[in-house]
Order: structure tokens, then sequence, then C-alpha cells
């Protein structure tokens, strides 16, 4: 310890093993390094108290920063919903339509809900800031003399130390003081040695004054014993000092402890109710939720077979397929989703149109006629009978363009034979 302090480096040594075995890295501070029970580094557990106010103002900070981002993503989807609407509805209606761009408008207008999670998520994360901001504001008070604020015992704390360090503060005031005279002294021993050593070499010194200086020498010597004795005394005083100081030393600092612990399992408490409210289960259960609304709503509502019948429809395209295909009207693309049934009647339409558009292609009713004629008229010519097939397009045409209505049978078929 001498040399490290020598060399400048103790403080630098005690700072690597301090961070020794993980990745955090310590500031270094006029602590490192040095015995809790020596001078009044017993400031360090008092700092180290009213230092918690200033990591619980940077913890509410940290809190903070990540609700405003959780407010400036929603802002930020807010618009990009107001921006994609609006594109989509400037899109071009020849290449955008029907079911296909309504599923396009579903997915836009998700993030309205996903705005409402974030929304949630801010709210649980204000209610998080509110709770630790009381306890911090029960923890530490106000200082008279400068600003901020410091632990509501730290004045107790700092009586207690100073108080049980007073005895041994004065006997290290005393051990002190002694070593200093103890160096005088033998300063003083040294000098009355040479004095003599100068004198006996000198032949013009008197027995008398050799005398005197040897008894000079003496009394120094003496007085040096003397000081040495009063420091093994006072050392001993000092060590019993040191354990009684010791002892009264950690039973203030159990106390400190147990403030030290509650300020850390606050710390604990806060972080994990705040990592609660950026994730909770509601919020995961509300998120699978919503995109597996959006994802059964585009797979059960967008139907390209649809979009290409109203297209066709729409743009004059006649066959087989569209002629019985109810028009669906396009929604204001500001209107709810509420038009299910009539997409699912639309399409069922459109099935039903094009299975009897194939079934009917020969209608029954005509084949009753030709069976009506063969058993009444067995010997009509061929030529008649290509007359009866010129008239079965006008009728199969009439039936289909007037699907829901019956024809009557049996004027078609007295009107058939007249004409024949």
């Amino acid at each position: 310890m001498s040399i490290g302090a020598c060399v400048g480096i103790k403080d630098a040594l005690a700072a690597s093993r301090l961070a020794n075995g993980n990745g955090d890295n310590y500031q270094l501070n006029q602590y490192i390094g040095k015995s809790f029970y020596d001078g009044e580094n017993f400031r360090a557990i008092i700092e180290c108290l009213d230092d918690g106010y200033n990591i619980a103002q940077d913890l509410i900070e940290l809190m903070q920063d990540f609700r405003d981002n959780e407010r400036e993503q929603a802002r930020t989807l807010t618009l990009l919903s107001e921006k994609w609407l609006t594109r989509l509805k400037q899109q071009s209606s020849l290449a955008s339509y029907h079911t296909t761009k309504r599923a396009q408008f579903d997915v836009v207008r998700v993030t309205k809900e996903l705005v409402r999670v974030r929304e949630a998520t801010c709210a649980e994360i204000d209610k998080v800031i509110d709770k630790y901001r009381a306890h911090i504001d029960e923890t530490y008070i106000s200082e008279r003399l400068r600003p901020g604020r410091k632990h509501r015992r730290s004045n107790e704390f700092k009586k207690l130390f100073k108080t049980s360090y007073a005895s041994l503060r004065e006997v290290s005031d005393e051990l002190e003081k002694l070593r200093t005279q103890e160096k005088k002294a033998q300063d003083a021993v040294r000098t009355a040695e040479r004095a003599c050593e100068i004198l006996e070499l000198d032949s013009t010194t008197t027995d008398k004054h050799l005398a005197r200086a040897h008894e000079d020498q003496s009394k120094k010597y003496t007085v040096l014993i003397d000081i040495k004795r009063k420091i093994r005394e006072t050392k001993k005083q000092h060590k019993n000092a040191q354990k009684v100081y010791r002892h009264k030393a950690m039973e203030i600092f159990k106390q400190c402890q147990y403030e030290e612990e509650e300020r850390l399992n606050q710390i604990r408490e806060t972080l994990l109710d705040f990592i609660q409210a950026m994730h909770t289960p509601k919020q995961t259960n509300d998120l699978n939720e919503i995109f597996s609304n959006l994802s059964n709503k585009v797979t059960t509502q967008q139907n390209s077979f649809d979009d290409l019948l109203f297209w066709a429809k729409t743009y004059g395209i006649e066959s087989e397929l569209s002629k019985s295909l109810p028009l669906t009207p396009v929604e204001n693309d500001d209107e709810e989703d509420d038009d299910e049934d009539l997409i699912v009647e639309s399409r069922l339409a459109k099935k039903s149109s094009s299975h009897e558009s194939h079934k009917h292609e020969k209608h029954p009713s005509t084949i009753r006629i030709e069976n009506e004629i063969d058993d009444e008229e067995p010997s009509i010519t061929v030529s008649a009978k290509a007359r009866l097939r010129k008239a079965r397009p006008a009728n199969n045409s009439t039936e289909k363009k007037h699907h829901t209505t019956t024809t009557d049978l049996s004027s078609t078929t007295l009107a058939v034979l007249n004409h024949v």
C-alpha cells in the first residue's frame, strides 16, 4: 500500500479490484482503497445515502425517456395512418378496387389500435414513475444551505459516527503529537552526539566542557526515552479506543446498510414494475388479438375472384359469370367496415350464378317442348325441327336475362306448335 501510494497507482488498483469479474466500470472516488475505520472515512456511507437521491432522479429520467419514446411512436403511427389513408384514396381506381383495396385500408386503420395500446403503456409507466417519486420525496429532505436533497437520516448517522469517533480521535491526536515530539527528540539527541564527537576530537576542549556536553546528551536521550514510553502507552490506549470505535461504528453502519438495502430494494421493485408496464400480459394479448383479427379479416374478406368479377361488371365486360353479379357499392374509406354480410351474400350469389349458367345451357322447358312435339307430330319434317331450334336461343336468352322470373311453359308450347 505504501509503495502504491508513492507511485500513484493505489487508487487505480483498488478500482480495478472492484470491477474485477464483471463488466461494470466504477468511477474513482476519494474513499477507494482506504479503511472505513481510519479517520473520518465513515463519511463514505453518509455520502452513499445522500447520493441515492441523484441516482433516483436518473432512474426517473430514464423511465420518462422510455415513456416519451412510446408517445413519439404513437404520434408517428398516427401520422403514418393519415398519410397512407390519403395515399390509398388517391390511387387509381382502375388498379386499386373492391375487396383488395378494403384490405389495404384495414391494415392502415389497425394503427389506431396500436396507438391505443401504446397510450395504455404510457399511462402504466406514469403510474410507476409517480409511485417511485412519492417514495423518493419521503426518503430525501431538502437542505437549508445548499440546493439538492439528502437522506432523512443523514444528520442522525453523521452525529452518531462523530460521537463514537471522538474518543478515538482524541487518542489519535495525542499519539500524533507524541510522534512529532519523538522526531524532535531524536533530532536533538543526534545533534548532542555530534557535539560530543566534535569536542572529543578538539584538543583544546577541557574536561568541564566535555562533561557538560555529555550531560546535555544524556538529558536529551532521557527525554526521548520518556516520549517513547508515552507513545507505547498511548498506542495501547489507541488500540483499545479503536476496538470500541469499531464496535460502535459497525452498529451504526448496520443501520446505514438497512437504509441502503431499502433504497436498493426500492430500485429493484421499481425496475420490475417498469418492465411490467412496458410489457404486460394484457398488452401481449391485445396485440395478439389485434393482429389475429386483422389477419382473419384480410383472409375472409379479400377475394380476388370477386374483384375480377367486380372489375368486369363495372367496365361493361359481359360474360356468363358477370351477368348475374350484383354490384356491391364500394364504401366510403372513412366509414366503418360493417358490410360483411353484404360481401358474403354477393359471394354466394356469384357462385350460384356461375353454377346455374353452366347447368342450364339447355333449359328443361326447351327439352319438354321437344318431347311434346315428338309425341304429337311424329311426322314433322327436318325443316320444322330446325325452325324450332332457332326459337331456343331467344327463349334461353330471355330466361338468362330474367333469372328470377318463372316462364309459363304451356303457353310457350302452344306458340311453338302453332308456328310449326
